[in-house]
């Protein structure tokens, strides 16, 4: 670890904390890329994101007062499909090319940029046809880059379950997938001294500057940060999209 590197990764973790302190995501979204982009092997950068994320969200969860693990009795199938095929998707991520992993987390950046900027709904009026296909889907993108959450997070955002119940059930679901992910990582040996030593560099400062983020979203008006945000969202996810089909090329 050179120190020209660690206070990159510092600061790259410093931003993704504040904006899933400030919206509620996001460490997956700018870190993963970030990393792969500053050299780390995608084995090293996935147990590391997910690993740090999965401290901020117990952080966000207990500030919040929203885990409550009944809040998943609804979405059971969800569930199940997406810790089996978290394994699945973790024996993938062993063996895929690493430009392959920077297209799939470009591609889902993008996604996620043009559903928040550009407000795009559809109504889902029974939501449980698509628990089957969705949960592996999730299940897969949670083993291969830690975004297991976003299409259960699609699905769920236009179906007519109500916006407490929503929050509730979405949070508690990102938890489980961070918790399945992080035993994948120790069953398939992906932990070692690197990966813990830049865990210890920014798990605490990620922490403190997420909460700062939840104490700003309260109290400060966010349309501006959002706008901003969306737009270094679709640049990074655009660049992480080219990155990945340059090498493929």
């Amino acid at each position: 670890m050179t120190l020209e590197l660690a206070l990159l990764v510092t600061v790259v973790f410093i931003f993704s904390a504040l904006i899933k302190g400030w919206s509620g995501f996001g460490t997956n979204l700018l870190a993963m890329p970030m990393l792969l982009i500053l050299g780390f092997l995608k084995t090293e950068a996935v147990p590391i994101v997910i690993t740090v994320n999965i401290f901020l969200n117990i952080a966000i969860l207990i500030e919040n007062k929203k885990f409550k693990l009944s809040s998943l009795n609804n979405i059971m199938v969800l569930v199940v499909l997406g810790v089996v095929f978290t394994f699945v998707g973790q024996i993938f991520l062993k063996n895929s090319n690493a430009d392959i992993i920077k297209i799939i987390l470009g591609f889902f950046i993008i996604l996620t940029v043009l559903n928040k900027g550009l407000k795009l709904k559809f109504t889902v009026t029974n939501k449980e046809r698509y628990y089957i296909p969705i949960g592996i889907i999730s299940g897969l993108l949670n083993g291969i880059a830690g975004l297991g959450g976003l299409p259960v997070l699609l699905l769920l955002s236009n179906s007519n379950m109500k916006k407490d119940e929503f929050r509730t059930t979405l949070v508690s679901y990102f938890l489980v997938m961070n918790i399945v992910a992080v035993i994948g990582f120790i069953i398939n040996g992906l932990y070692n001294s690197l990966v813990f030593s830049y865990i210890g560099l920014v798990v605490v400062v990620s922490l403190a500057v997420c909460m700062f983020g939840v104490y700003l979203s309260r109290r400060v008006d966010d349309k501006w940060f959002q706008r901003v945000m969306l737009l270094i969202l679709f640049a990074l996810g655009a660049y992480t999209m080219y990155t990945g089909i340059a090498g493929l090329v």
